[in-house]
């Protein structure tokens, strides 16, 4: 009976020694059973790994992340079977694993920082006029020259020319003007040449009576037929004579067709004209212009007349 009372003495006092020496270890801590090992005292990262675990189930990691966190709590479990075997070393290093799997986690993603769109690019303004593309109506205009809003150059004097190709500014507003801008000369309408109107012309020319020779004295009143016919080159006609009522018809007839050929002839020689632009008709008095009853009408009567029509 003393020697049964001594072993329990002693058995006690080994456990207070041995609970002293692990209580003054840092490693070890009061075990809570959770991972059915046995003994008052586990290491420390056993029950870490646990309470790593509790910490993540109740930040709801295990919903969150749940093969994440499976996988941390198969490693706590695998730490405590290598730990059960013995292998308390081992299995402490791996609770230790398990203990950082379980904080890790989850982990907040980090925010996204929303990329800035790039800053637009400022209208272009290709010809430099100060007026962006889409709104010049005038592009391609030179450099350096002064536009209005719509980017066309300025056209001051109103006359169709921009005023950097402008070599006449400030031509009156209606002014017609060349491609310079400058004024059109119009150059005023030819005159048109005085028109010569061929009409019957009563030569004073007398003859002897029963004659039909030309007197020197007419010769300048022909010289007006002659002139008149080398000024219109085209110009014919003929010469017709007249007589008053005194004698007889046929003797009239002839005697003013000879006076006609007597004129008709002269022209022709002495001014070069040709012969067939000039014909020679008599009509005796049968187409009087005054009243044969009188000296003054029949005197009238015995003429030459020159008709003849410009082409």
């Amino acid at each position: 009976m003393k020697m049964t009372t001594k072993l329990r003495i002693l058995s006690l006092l080994i456990a207070v020694i041995s609970a002293v020496t692990l209580i003054g270890c840092a490693n070890y801590e009061v075990n809570t059973g959770r991972g059915k090992i046995p003994g008052m005292f586990i290491r420390s990262e056993m029950q870490e790994a646990d309470r790593a675990l509790d910490a993540a189930r109740q930040a709801g990691k295990d919903k969150l992340c749940p093969d994440e966190f499976k996988a941390a709590e198969d490693a706590r479990n695998n730490a405590y079977n290598v730990f059960a075997s013995c292998r308390t070393e081992e299995g402490a290093a791996l609770a230790k694993k398990a203990t950082e799997k379980a904080n890790a986690l989850c982990p907040p993603k980090a925010p996204v920082m929303a990329v800035p769109a790039p800053a637009p690019a400022p209208p272009a303004d290709t010809d430099g006029d100060g007026v962006i593309d889409t709104l010049d109506k005038c592009p391609g205009t030179p450099s350096g020259v002064a536009v209005d809003n719509d980017g066309c150059p300025l056209d001051s004097d109103k006359d169709g020319v921009y005023d950097y190709l402008d070599k006449c500014p400030g031509t009156p507003i209606g002014t017609k003007v060349d491609k310079d801008g400058c004024p059109i000369v119009i150059a005023p309408a030819p005159k048109p040449a005085p028109v010569k109107i061929c009409t019957p012309t009563v030569l004073d020319i007398n003859f002897d009576t029963n004659k039909a020779e030309i007197k020197p004295e007419f010769h300048n009143e022909l010289k007006k037929v002659g002139d008149f016919l080398n000024e219109f080159p085209k110009a014919k006609g003929t010469i017709d004579g007249h007589t008053d009522n005194i004698g007889s018809k046929k003797y009239n007839d002839g005697l003013s067709k000879r006076r006609a050929e007597s004129v008709s002839n002269y022209i022709i020689k002495n001014f070069g004209i040709d012969a067939g632009r000039i014909g020679a008709r008599g009509y005796g008095f049968s187409k009087p212009i005054a009243d044969n009853k009188t000296k003054a009408g029949r005197s009238k009567n015995r003429r030459i007349e020159a008709n003849f029509t410009c082409e």
